[in-house]
């Protein structure tokens, strides 16, 4: 069975064989291209292909890895840039030898890879693992981020704030002046990280994360999962306003405290997600624009808010939400009394949208176009509430078949 999906302008046909259980209405768990903003064409990138059909490099220890993904065995500069490579990691790679970072209490020795362009990392089965490590896109464009697991970046904080390591599993940031853009994050599988799992900042662009998994574990729930936009200051609105373009959907998000996600400045279209046990799951601030759209929140407090923390309508850091076709079920009971005026804001307006779908304009862009701001720029079909749930158990982590 085959189902098509128009992506803007391109058009891709889905092989559903992998998955006999995905073949369904919406965009299939096996695609081989991503679907959102990571297709929209714009900068020179028609659709996020990374590496495309560049002969594979098998890699199997962090040093092999590095020089791999950071194209080290390429010395002029533009042909590292330019030179397509699909890197596949066999096992289980441990990248704290690397030490790039040392400033851990328990932890030691992290590493951290900075992901070239059109650069593939993908991970080969459903064991493929790195632990105690950092893939971070740095000023890079064309990348795809695929069936990999990410394990062992977390300590403890006797502050309970994570806020002292900035250990994130994957990081897309700029380089200076040149920004990010283009980046497919796809069937991966996220447990437990001391500060964030996949975090979208300084002025990056045209994103999707999809079918992936981000979880807690036995330590706990995961404190923060995904930030887009790292500040809400004057400085930051001047690098990420009309950029933070991303898209998340098929993603399933349990047992966390907050993030799925936490948004400034940009927009974001969250479709067909399922969130199971958060405190505050997606949080819309500081001039992001969020459609969130046949997702289902379970056992959730805050489903979705518009004003959270520092970033208050009070203070004119408020966002914006629409939301369409959602479920917020069994939801979990907020603290009694009300902490402040500022939460009792969030309990009063939780999984109350700011606009009606209908009003919704989205954020105009810096660096492509974007006709009608009333609609997305890309095709793709959402799957029925209804059938999320099952869905997204199903097909969101790593994968055992399709490398």
């Amino acid at each position: 069975m085959l189902g098509v999906v128009s992506l803007y302008p391109v058009q891709i046909v889905l092989s559903l064989g992998v998955f006999a259980w995905s073949a369904h209405a919406g965009v299939a768990a096996d695609s081989p291209a991503p679907v959102g903003f990571a297709a929209v064409p714009a900068e020179g990138v028609t659709i996020t292909t990374g590496g495309g059909s560049a002969s594979p490099v098998i890699v199997r220890s962090a040093l092999e890895l590095r020089d791999a993904v950071e194209k080290r065995d390429i010395k002029d500069r533009a042909a590292r840039t330019e030179t397509p490579r699909v890197v596949l990691v066999d096992g289980n790679i441990d990248l704290g030898p690397l030490a790039t970072d040392t400033r851990g209490m328990v932890i030691k020795q992290v590493g951290v890879i900075q992901v070239g362009s059109k650069v593939t990392v993908r991970g080969l089965g459903a064991t493929a693992t790195l632990h105690h490590g950092t893939l971070e896109v740095h000023g890079a464009h064309n990348v795809i981020i695929q069936n990999l697991r990410f394990r062992d970046l977390w300590e403890p904080d006797p502050t309970g704030k994570y806020d002292r390591l900035g250990w994130d599993y994957i990081r897309i940031v700029n380089s200076g002046q040149t920004h990010s853009h283009h980046v497919w994050i796809d069937h991966c599988d996220f447990e437990k990280a001391y500060d964030g799992m996949v975090d979208i900042t300084h002025g990056s662009d045209l994103v999707t994360i999809s079918w992936c998994r981000f979880a807690g574990d036995t330590h706990g729930p995961q404190k923060k999962v995904s930030l887009i936009g790292h500040s809400s200051s004057a400085s930051a609105a001047a690098t990420d306003r009309g950029r933070l373009n991303v898209t998340l959907h098929h993603n399933w998000f349990v047992n966390i405290d907050d993030r799925a996600p936490r948004a400034r400045f940009g927009n974001i279209h969250a479709f067909n997600n399922l969130i199971e046990g958060a405190q505050n799951a997606t949080i819309s601030v500081t001039d992001a624009v969020t459609l969130v759209e046949r997702c289902v929140y379970r056992d959730t407090r805050i489903a979705t808010t518009y004003s959270h923390a520092a970033d208050t309508i009070a203070k004119g850091h408020g966002g914006t939400i629409a939301i369409v076709d959602s479920l917020n079920q069994e939801p979990r009971a907020a603290q009694s009394p009300p902490e402040s005026a500022n939460v009792q804001f969030e309990i009063d307006h939780n999984f109350k949208g700011s606009v009606e779908r209908p009003h919704l304009r989205f954020n105009p862009p810096a660096d492509w176009t974007w006709p009608d701001r009333s609609a997305l720029p890309y095709a793709y079909t959402a799957d029925p509430v209804g059938a999320v749930a099952e869905l997204v158990r199903h097909g969101a982590g790593v994968r055992a078949a399709g490398n």
